[in-house]
């Protein structure tokens, strides 16, 4: 029909209808990332609830007129009016989701509208209740809900005569026939408990029906800020257990605020094993999300905000009864294998043999450590494989050209990626822990270690060039809200500390855990108050002795683990004041040792070119503006940062950061000191879900591996 865009019924969009407030209805495109505006006369001046097989849900909200609208047909199937507003001027009636029982088109469809009462002085809820409707009912009926049981936001779907609604821990099951006739017989499911990294001040948990099953789809950002993790359940209904799923298979999701859908993605011209997601909110932006479970990374796009000031919200829709369409998927690239497990056990990619009339020991030593200097990190590894003299060459392989990788994990099949960033190569490794643990997440990087952290909270230290695997007791406040954790060294040095640290949810402290290697638990180490909250999203640094933590505004707080004492370095005025601390999910801060000092890395998006670094002056005890890196190239992450003297000149004074590009080489986005511009608009970029800079360390204990 002319009246929609070109190609409306073969792919999916966004709609927002704006009610009053504007005539015309805007539809967006995802994939061109375009913006038309279309006069519908029966959208015009209707505010839209959401969108179930290409069925608008409208609302007048002078009129008060409720109807469903096919937009193959535009068909309306009528409901009964919504109840008037409540007439106290400080009080607001919010529908915050929708359910059916089936198609608008169905004469037994049933409507349960998830709705709150909230006093707009204190933002408190003052009720709850679904209201409830079947088609041609002559008025909703209101089932009134307990309003300890927080489900303001939530969404809900309907299976088998089943309403699931999520919450803030668990998942409520309400039978739907009980809710029809006015009363409530419910259970609850708690949803499942999964510890992330850095502190997730907001977590968006959306239910999802797909193939006659229950999925929970966790998106886990800063306040409002962007998304940083996912995570995905789906619910076993016998047990009332939910499994983790790494794959969704041919499906395709696609989630709002107020519902969600599930497709066969070559029917709508989308890739299949994603899920798709924007973001509502007011601000100068608004994000599509797309998360990859094939290689377990995130893109977004941006489109335009029509209006901050118009509080519509966008909603999906997805044409579900047209033709498949042919999808081109990107080429696999082939990588490079490092530590394949194999009987010989060769670190290479391929086993070269040739022809030698001397063996390789018989070189001069001196003439061996020579060249490594110009060695690749990669070379590096497998110079040392070749002969024992060679890999007794270890202090001097300290001298090879390596740089700090990106390590992320692509599939729970024991293996992870490395990004080698300056060359544009990705490797595969065998991190060393048993297929069962898998997927993990990656908490800390330091010297060739990587702390992870399994999906049944078991934590173990891993170097994947060599596949050690050192494991750590279980932390039992991963519950609470989890700050960070560092190492003071490799963890087969005598001296090797790990310490955790938690912010108290019920004091607001911050309490530290230390862990020795060797030892069967954890040893909780401060809890009288701690000067330090809130930490900001970084790991602590280990430098000179002791653990420095960064606070939001730019404070820091010391632990001596020695003296087992906090102090703030009261003298060291915030880089932001009280007043001034911007929104958390605005700016990212890292921490980080450069040549001996320690410096602080600000960010307040991609896109406005603005960075700030800072080195923190002992002596004067105040932070210093760095205007150039001098030579030396940043590698940020908020798990770990480091600071590397540039490989080549054409990455000095730059900064580098744990997202990529997708092409023939991968290579990683930059921001530049001197032109103070980033390299690529991030749009375009891939971020890996979880993932980690690893500093290689190049020395192999098993020297009686190598050859003669």
């Amino acid at each position: 029909m002319d009246m929609f865009p070109s190609n409306f019924f073969y792919q999916p969009w966004i709609i927002k209808c704006h009610g009053a407030n504007k005539h015309t209805t805007t539809f967006i495109d995802p994939m061109k990332k375009t913006v038309e505006e279309k006069n519908i006369v029966e959208i015009k001046g209707k505010f839209c609830f959401g969108c179930i097989d290409e069925w608008l849900f409208l609302w007048d909200e002078q009129s008060k007129e409720c109807f469903f609208l096919d937009l193959n047909s535009l068909l309306k199937v009528h409901l009964p009016s919504l109840p008037e507003e409540p007439s106290s001027p400080i009080e607001e009636i919010h529908f915050t989701n929708f359910s059916l029982t089936s198609s608008p088109n169905h004469a037994n469809c049933a409507v349960i509208l998830h709705t709150v009462k909230i006093d707009t002085e204190n933002f408190e809820v003052q009720e709850q209740f679904f209201l409830c409707c079947q088609l041609h009912d002559a008025r909703w009926d209101k089932v009134s809900l307990d309003i300890d049981q927080k489900f303001i936001g939530a969404n809900s779907v309907i299976l088998d005569g089943k309403l699931y609604t999520s919450g803030d821990c668990c998942v409520m099951v309400f039978d739907v026939l009980s809710l029809l006739a006015g009363q409530v017989d419910a259970r609850t499911i708690s949803t499942p408990k999964l510890p992330q990294f850095p502190i997730n001040n907001m977590v968006d948990q959306n239910l999802v029906e797909s193939c006659g099953r229950i999925y929970v789809v966790r998106l886990y950002h800063f306040c409002v800020g962007p998304i940083n993790n996912i995570d995905i359940y789906c619910l076993d209904i016998s047990s009332h257990e939910w499994l983790r799923v790494d794959s969704i298979g041919n499906r395709a999701f696609f989630i709002s605020d107020m519902s969600s859908v599930s497709v066969c993605a070559t029917d709508v011209g989308v890739e299949c094993n994603c899920i798709y997601y924007h973001t509502f909110g007011g601000g100068s932006e608004e994000r599509i999300y797309k998360f990859c479970f094939d290689d377990h990374t995130m893109t977004f796009s941006i489109i335009p905000t029509i209006d901050e000031n118009d509080r519509s919200r966008l909603c999906w829709f997805v044409p579900t009864r047209r033709p498949k369409r042919t999808i081109m998927g990107s080429s696999a690239q082939p990588t490079n294998v490092l530590n394949e497990v194999k009987a010989d056990k060769v670190i290479m990619e391929n086993k070269i043999t040739s022809n030698v009339s001397r063996p390789w020991n018989d070189l001069p030593l001196d003439l061996v450590e020579s060249l490594l200097p110009h060695l690749s990190s990669v070379d590096a590894l497998r110079f040392s494989t070749v002969c024992k003299s060679w890999n007794l060459a270890s202090d001097s392989i300290q001298k090879a050209k390596k740089w700090p990788w990106i390590m992320y994990q692509e599939k729970s099949d024991g293996t992870c990626k490395l990004l080698d960033p300056l060359n544009g190569k990705e490797y595969t490794t065998n991190v060393g822990l048993p297929s069962s643990v898998f997927p993990i997440r990656m908490l800390c990087s330091k010297d060739g270690w990587v702390i992870v952290l399994d999906a049944a909270n078991a934590m173990f230290m891993v170097n994947p060039l060599n596949e050690d695997v050192v494991e750590l007791p279980p932390l039992e406040d991963f519950d609470e809200d989890f700050c960070g954790i560092t190492f003071t060294s490799i963890p087969t040095s005598p001296d090797c500390v790990v310490l955790a640290f938690c912010a108290n949810i019920t004091n607001g402290n911050i309490d530290i855990y230390k862990w020795h290697p060797g030892e069967e638990d954890w040893t909780f180490i401060y809890d009288d108050e701690s000067p330090m909250r809130p930490a900001a999203k970084t790991n602590p640094v280990f430098f000179q002795g002791e653990f420095y933590c960064l606070g939001e505004g730019g404070e820091l707080g010391v632990f001596n683990p020695v003296e087992e004492t906090w102090r703030m370095l009261d003298k060291l005025r915030p880089v932001y004041m009280e007043d001034e601390v911007p929104h958390t999910g605005d700016e990212d801060c890292y921490l980080l040792e450069l040549d001996g000092n320690l410096i602080s890395v600000f960010k307040h998006n991609y896109f406005d070119n603005d960075i700030r670094i800072i080195k923190l002056d002992t002596e004067k005890m105040e932070w210093i503006p760095v205007k150039d890196l001098a030579g030396w190239t940043l590698f940020l992450d908020p798990r770990s940062s480091f600071a590397k003297p540039s490989p080549r000149k054409s990455w000095s004074n730059k900064i580098l950061f744990t997202v990529f590009y997708s092409s023939t080489i991968k290579t990683c986005a930059t921001y530049c000191m001197e032109s103070k511009r980033y390299d690529i608009h991030f749009c375009d970029t891939k971020k890996p879900i979880d993932c980690v800079w690893l500093d290689p360390n190049l020395i192999r204990k098993c020297l009686m591996d190598a050859p003669c």
